[in-house]
């Protein structure tokens, strides 16, 4: 491979700033950590890098943008860097990702088409640019439309099963509807489903997160709607059962971080109302196969206030790739109808600013920092950080630590 791409250079001179490309070898990729499934080579003079980063299949975006934002840093040293990705096709989220890339590293993409002559096609910057907008995903139905092809019956039993789901918001439960099935969930875990079949619904508990066997034989249950338009008492006692352990596991400190922030963010209290409002429900559903990023935005959370809407992408592992992952589905949501048309809760319009939060914990938040150097506009990605004692005592305080704007806010009333 490594041969290929150094005939594919030298007979494209005029694609390339430099020329004398140097493949840097396996052994140096392992002791700079570099992924080692993309080939690496350097040129340039000491004032001005430049390197190439190519691979013949892209298999996540974000693996092959970070790996080439890491060999522009190990090329760097403070100069200024040019990287050149090169790879058969790219997305358009990855397009424009590139295009927020900045600072000491300018990053340019190039398609390669093994079979063609010429191989090696630049992509024109304006392209990278393009405002031009496209759709993704389809509209999540509601309730009615949901059961618009029940049947009679079971159409006014989905209204029993709803009421009693809807009373239980109050203790984090959320309703969401899906094509074929409504999910009920708390936090990060699936408690109950909603399944359609054919002109009627099945209703049963989901306890695959469950470990412990002994519960989990005592918590199956099924459940449906009586003669006297009620549901059974035993799912109902269940589900209650459950609603009760989950939060005594809360209590005790006992779910995991990623658990129990994602219960905290549905809820939306103490600072996180102050800041950005009441929690604003995902609307998309993926609409044809392929649209990962559709499904993705509902592990971030969203929140209106005052006709605005904020992106919160919380961070608990792999801060650098998150973090990069999060530029690419930023451009998913800058450049697709997704939010064009977002309302609040009474219809009113909703304004993204454009920004997205990233919601880490203390230490995550310096190698989240890293980014800023490789972003032409940092202030796009705030860094907020939970208070260190936060699984104790929740979210009563965000820290920003983005240089731009360091403060903290703290619930007031809280101390």
């Amino acid at each position: 491979m490594s041969i290929t791409w150094n005939i594919i250079w030298e007979t494209h001179p005029e694609v390339f700033i430099v020329k004398d490309w140097k493949e840097y070898p396996e052994d140096k990729k392992r002791s700079s950590r570099l992924p080692l499934q993309y080939a690496y080579f350097m040129g340039g003079e000491t004032t001005l890098r430049v390197g190439i980063i190519a691979c013949s299949s892209i298999i996540r975006e974000e693996e092959f943008l970070l790996a080439g934002l890491l060999w522009g840093h190990r090329l760097s040293n403070g100069a200024k860097t040019v990287i050149y990705y090169v790879a058969p096709d790219f997305s358009k989220p990855f397009l424009t990702g590139l295009s927020k890339i900045g600072g000491t590293i300018d990053a340019r993409a190039v398609y390669w088409r093994e079979k063609l002559t010429p191989s090696l096609y630049p992509i024109p910057e304006k392209q990278l640019l393009s405002r031009s907008r496209y759709a993704l995903g389809e509209e999540r139905p509601d309730w009615k439309r949901w059961g618009a092809g029940l049947n009679p019956v079971a159409r006014q039993q989905l209204i029993t099963v709803k009421d009693f789901f809807s009373k239980l918001a109050s203790r984090g439960v959320q309703l969401v509807v899906k094509n074929q099935s409504i999910n009920v969930v708390w936090g990060n875990f699936e408690i109950a489903e909603v399944r359609r079949k054919g002109k009627k619904f099945e209703l049963c508990t989901k306890l695959k997160w469950l470990k412990s066997k002994e519960l989990m034989l005592k918590w199956q249950k099924q459940g449906w709607v009586d003669s006297s338009g009620s549901l059974n008492t035993g799912f109902c006692a269940t589900i209650l059962d459950i609603l009760d352990y989950l939060e005594a596991l809360e209590q005790e400190g006992k779910l995991r971080p990623q658990d129990l922030l994602a219960s905290l963010l549905y809820k939306g209290e103490g600072a996180l109302k102050m800041l950005w409002g009441s929690p604003w429900a995902w609307p998309w559903l993926p609409k044809e196969r392929g649209e990962n990023s559709v499904i993705e935005f509902e592990e971030w959370s969203f929140f209106q206030g005052n006709g605005q809407l904020s992106v919160v992408c919380p961070i608990f592992e792999k801060p650098l790739l998150k973090g990069v992952r999060s530029i690419l589905l930023a451009s998913v949501l800058e450049r697709s109808l997704l939010l064009v048309s977002a309302k609040d809760d009474q219809g009113n319009p909703l304004v993204w600013d454009g920004r997205v939060h990233w919601l880490t914990t203390l230490g995550k938040d310096e190698e989240l920092r890293r980014c800023y150097s490789w972003l032409n506009d940092p202030g796009k990605f705030p860094i907020w950080t939970l208070p260190e004692n936060w699984q104790e005592n929740g979210i009563y305080e965000l820290n920003c630590q983005s240089n731009y704007l360091n403060h903290s806010l703290m619930q007031k009333g809280y101390l």
